[in-house]
């Protein structure tokens, strides 16, 4: 055997005796260097204001009201920039408010804002909330809101609309509500609360280039509440809802669960007296170490009209839009009921970016006895989902239904609740 051969052998003899008495070394290196880029990344994810400047220039920004304050809703003490809260199909809202914690040696906090957008919709609301009793186990607040939408959509009532008969109303709103409530447990996942208010109601013809006003194009049996004046209501209600979500926007496990009844009385004509009752259950479940989601979501709304009465078209439920059948335009259906469904399955990309591909199904009707899932309407496609401080910042849809293809582009989360 030549001696460059024995060399070689030697060498591998010499690697191989070295791999045998170090292997749980080496793999436990390697294991523990695993398990730090796991951390490292989950905490970038969760925690992106750590990571660069920029970001947290954006999170200060979102303090500052933009999306309405992620953490807590309402955003920093101060002056204040935000992006959407304005109706639905008005066109991108912008505008400013003021928030201030402090008054009355803080047992007082009071915020305002008012927003625009380039179609001539604007609205202006302020809040007054009892800090002292927030902080306990109660709460109490006082909201106040009027808002003009020049381009409200209306193609008539019930599943058989056409989306021919497209036409456009202006709606008007004035209102004032007091919530008082309490949290019935520790953990805060329970909650309850009443409300009563006033909201004030106006309709016109509706300001969208090419479209013929709902005033023109439906009776008033065919469109209840468009064109009749002003109509003043006393609302009043309470709600009880279970909560158990990780965050609000952006939520990766738990869920809310709730169920919320009003009633209005019409003060102007008598003829627009109802009820309604609203339920809700949304449930998230997580898996691959909650960088996958899946996302379900219910609700329904009923509608129970006095004897002889009616529900006003913008009071009704709806189905269509950005928000749930986002396959459809708009306000594509309208009537006294609704029954609606979703699921969506989440992934992340990247830090700061999740995807989901979605399904959409539900359907208005004009009787509960036709409550059923038959004959749903039905929509699907994908999104994106833009994070911050691991809450959904802007989102991006794409859907497809027998309507046609929608692209939608939007500063909310998906599966809202507000109460």
């Amino acid at each position: 055997m030549s001696r460059r051969r024995v060399s070689r052998l030697a060498r591998i003899a010499v690697t191989l005796a070295c791999l045998n008495l170090v292997p749980a070394a080496d793999a436990q290196s390697t294991r523990a260097e695993e398990i730090d880029m796991a951390r490292r990344d989950k905490q970038a994810r969760l925690w992106p204001e750590r990571e660069s400047p920029l970001v947290r220039q954006a999170n200060d920004l979102i303090e500052r009201g933009f999306r309405e304050g992620i953490e807590d809703g309402y955003g920093a003490n101060g002056l204040q920039f935000v992006l959407g809260g304005m109706r639905s199909g008005q066109g991108m809202s912008f505008g400013g408010g003021y928030r201030k914690t402090d008054v009355w040696g803080e047992r007082i906090g009071v915020r305002t804002t008012g927003r625009m957008t380039v179609n001539g919709a604007y609205m202006v609301d302020a809040r007054v909330t009892l800090q002292g009793l927030e902080f306990g186990r109660s709460f109490f607040n006082i909201y106040t809101k009027y808002e003009k939408s020049p381009r409200m959509d209306f193609y008539g009532l019930g599943p058989q609309s056409r989306l021919d008969d497209r036409s456009s109303y202006l709606l008007e709103d004035l209102s004032a509500d007091t919530q008082f409530g309490v949290t019935l447990s520790t953990s805060n996942h329970w909650r309850t609360g009443l409300t009563v208010g006033y909201v004030s109601t106006d309709t016109g013809p509706g300001h969208r280039p090419n479209v013929p006003s709902t005033i023109d194009e439906f009776t008033p049996l065919e469109a209840p509440g468009i064109g009749v004046g002003q109509i003043d209501f006393i609302r009043g209600g309470g709600f009880l809802v279970f909560d158990n979500r990780d965050t609000p926007s952006g939520t990766r496990h738990g869920g809310v669960y709730g169920v919320r009844w009003r009633k209005y009385d019409d003060l102007a004509h008598g003829l627009f007296d109802f009820s309604q009752t609203e339920f809700e259950v949304q449930h998230y479940l997580p898996y691959f170490n909650e960088t996958r989601v899946i996302a379900f979501r219910a609700a329904t709304t009923l509608s129970y009209q006095d004897e002889g009465g009616l529900v006003p078209v913008f009071f009704m439920p709806t189905l269509g839009g950005n928000d749930d059948l986002r396959g459809f335009e708009r306000y594509r259906y309208y009537d006294n009921h609704s029954v609606f469904f979703s699921v969506e399955h989440r992934w992340y990309v990247f830090r700061g970016l999740d995807m989901a591909v979605f399904a959409d199904a539900g359907k208005v009707i004009p009787r509960k006895a036709s409550l059923n899932v038959s004959d749903l309407k039905a929509s699907g496609g994908v999104g994106f989902r833009t994070r911050l401080r691991d809450a959904v910042v802007m989102r991006t849809d794409f859907a497809w239904g027998p309507d046609g293809f929608r692209a939608m582009w939007t500063f909310s989360d998906i599966f809202k609740i507000d109460y």
